[in-house]
């Protein structure tokens, strides 16, 4: 029977994994290519994951939940200047994505027949996501229903540019994506504050 894994070791898989459901997609990834990524023997995975890949996908959705929770999420409702956080969340999306080069791997397992518990991580990781970048987005001057409609498309327009990107290799629409985020920082004066100024005060 394979030794249990120490948390270090899991740690090593889980990020493996990551990797190769990124890289490949659930469908894509054999048993064969998560064996070889691993360097456990597929007696060995099952060991480990005894439900098998869709065990492996929910392990890598629970990572991604916990990147959102801690790079996203506490970032958000930190004690620090807007800029600051704003910041540091664009510094955190750039290192998951390489900077446009990575597929998103949250996206391509929630869309995946990885099964119920996978699509319920998919979508509490949406979630909070979502939540958290309507936050910034009302803080930075926009009405609650205008910050959540923001944080909505900002993030659609993310996963669109990173599939854009991943079918072109140009990062481009990746870099040009991430620029709303950074025009909260600037408030009302921001092109975000002023294109919400003209949603609430429509020419007459």
């Amino acid at each position: 029977m394979p030794a249990a894994l120490d948390a270090t070791e899991k740690a090593e898989i889980v990020s493996r994994l990551f990797a190769a459901f990124r890289d490949h997609g659930y469908e894509g990834a054999s048993l064969a290519d998560l064996s070889r990524v691993t360097g456990l023997g597929k007696s060995s995975l099952y060991h480990h994951f005894p439900r098998g890949k869709e065990q492996m996908a929910e392990v890598v959705l629970e990572q991604g939940k916990a990147f959102i929770q801690s790079a996203v999420a506490d970032v958000a409702h930190a004690p620090e200047p807007l800029k600051t956080r704003v910041d540091k969340i664009i510094a955190a999306f750039n290192a998951l994505y390489a900077g446009g080069k990575n597929p998103c791997v949250l996206g391509r397992l929630s869309l995946s027949d990885a099964g119920p518990e996978a699509r319920k991580l998919g979508q509490e990781i949406f979630a909070i996501w979502t939540e958290a970048v309507a936050d910034l987005a009302a803080e930075s001057g926009l009405s609650r229903v205008q910050a959540r409609q923001f944080a909505e498309d900002w993030i659609a327009r993310i996963q669109g540019a990173l599939i854009l990107s991943a079918s072109t290799g140009n990062c481009g629409p990746f870099e040009r994506a991430m620029k709303p985020l950074s025009d909260l920082a600037a408030g009302p004066a921001s092109p975000v504050g002023r294109a919400a100024s003209k949603r609430r005060h429509p020419p007459s």
